[in-house]
């Protein structure tokens, strides 16, 4: 995406949470952001990239609650640039059709929400839906509205921000308390490396782990034979410790930030869409808290973060599922032999699931990553995905538990709610 056209995009989103903070109407705040455009774009695309960033691409009333779709084409800043545009080259699933006239659309059925194509097209043209309003008027009406943030979160606001920072500053905007998504990454990983295993004491050739990526999920779900029965059931870390907080607190509602569009999709899903109210990407984060005057590397330390382990920190990026699970795995059954295989980005895991297809995979764990580097890599993060790595094993390093089986905040949690609170999914 050019670089002007991404400036416009996040003064579109700061303009939103700008407006949304003082104005309860959503059609108010639509009209507000339009006004504060101006004459940058024309008024048709300005319209169209408005509302999306408010969370529809009809015409019509501004929605209370956002719903699928979450990726469409803003036909008026489209090119045209046809089969080598990079919204096309970077479709694996080649979900992105191109017209006579080289103009794209997007086949719904075979897209997988990855959100990568949002960032290669050159325009801009392809946008999502966001919930920044939403998310506003939830914490205005609402006394208890959680932040869940994401592993990939640590960095994401420059190299100067601390995790702690980054904590007071959502505290900032209302949010009721902030918690590690990498808890129910620590809670996640014990189940799968149970699940493990299980599979392989029945005499199972293999487990795909999927919990983590939704992409990697649909991807999975166009083949059949030998891949159908071996994906975990568990739900993603977001969705489990979205559903413990409201276990623990009937009065909750959960927004969660982090670097993946997908996750939009995700929690709107029929049999998760109880678990979180909104989605954030970290640019639209960023976005609230400039449109909020809040200057992150400026604030005191409020309170600490210091709910997960480093296993459940380093979900973050590629491989560090697979590190996390084998730790737990040993530590349950030494005994286990673990071969695990990783797939970095949409054309490995695809490899894979080809390879596992054909007999010829030579492992018997496959962690499944569609962004390139893992979650650090997705469309919402703000940094390289190299330095965002950095930062999480850093961060990860600053846990008082090493290994997600020995976190006791994990087990008390699971142990008080595990009746009521659903881990598993249905997935193949």
């Amino acid at each position: 995406m050019r670089e002007d056209i991404i400036k416009l995009r996040r003064k579109i989103y700061r303009l939103v949470a700008e407006h949304a903070r003082t104005l309860d109407n959503l059609q108010d705040v639509y009209t507000a952001v339009i006004e504060s455009i101006g004459n940058e774009i024309s008024r048709k695309e300005a319209e169209a990239r408005v509302r999306a960033a408010l969370g529809t691409f009809d015409k019509g009333d501004i929605p209370e609650v956002v719903d699928f779709p979450f990726i469409s084409i803003v036909e008026k800043a489209c090119a045209g640039h046809g089969e080598n545009c990079g919204c096309r080259i970077s479709c694996e699933p080649k979900a992105i059709k191109v017209n006579e006239e080289g103009r794209p659309s997007i086949d719904l059925d075979e897209c997988i929400s990855c959100g990568l194509c949002i960032v290669a097209c050159p325009e801009g043209a392809i946008t999502d839906k966001t919930e920044i309003a939403q998310t506003i008027n939830m914490i205005k009406k609402n006394r208890r509205v959680y932040a869940v943030v994401a592993p990939a979160f640590a960095g994401q606001f420059g190299p100067r921000v601390s995790e702690e920072q980054v904590k007071t500053a959502l505290l900032m905007l209302g949010f009721y308390d902030v918690i590690e998504v990498a808890l129910g990454a620590d809670m996640i990983t014990v189940k799968e490396a149970e699940e493990f295993i299980r599979r392989m004491d029945r005499g199972d050739q293999f487990m795909i782990t999927s919990c983590c990526c939704p992409p990697f999920v649909r991807l999975a779900k166009g083949y059949r034979g030998k891949i159908e029965g071996m994906v975990s059931d568990s739900v993603s870390p977001m969705v489990a410790i979205a559903r413990f907080i409201k276990a623990e607190d009937e009065d909750a509602k959960v927004v969660f930030i982090g670097p993946c569009i997908a996750k939009k999709t995700e929690a709107k899903l029929p049999e998760l869409r109880d678990a979180v109210d909104c989605v954030l990407t970290f640019e639209e984060l960023a976005a609230m808290f400039e449109g909020y005057r809040i200057n992150l590397d400026e604030l005191e330390v409020k309170m600490p973060v210091a709910d997960a382990s480093h296993d459940g920190r380093i979900y973050a990026h590629t491989g560090g599922v697979t590190t996390a699970i084998v730790s737990s795995i040993k530590r349950i059954r030494p005994d286990i032999d673990v071969k695990a295989r990783q797939g970095d980005g949409i054309k490995e895991c695809k490899q894979i699931l080809d390879d596992i297809e054909s007999g010829t995979i030579g492992a018997n764990f496959v962690e499944g990553m569609a962004c390139v580097g893992g979650c650090v890599g997705g469309p919402g993060a703000l940094i390289p995905r190299e330095e965002g790595a950095k930062a999480v094993d850093a961060f990860a390093a600053r846990s008082g538990v090493k290994e997600a089986v020995a976190n006791d905040a994990a087990r008390i949690l699971y142990s008080k709610h595990k009746d009521k609170v659903k881990l598993e999914s249905h997935r193949m």
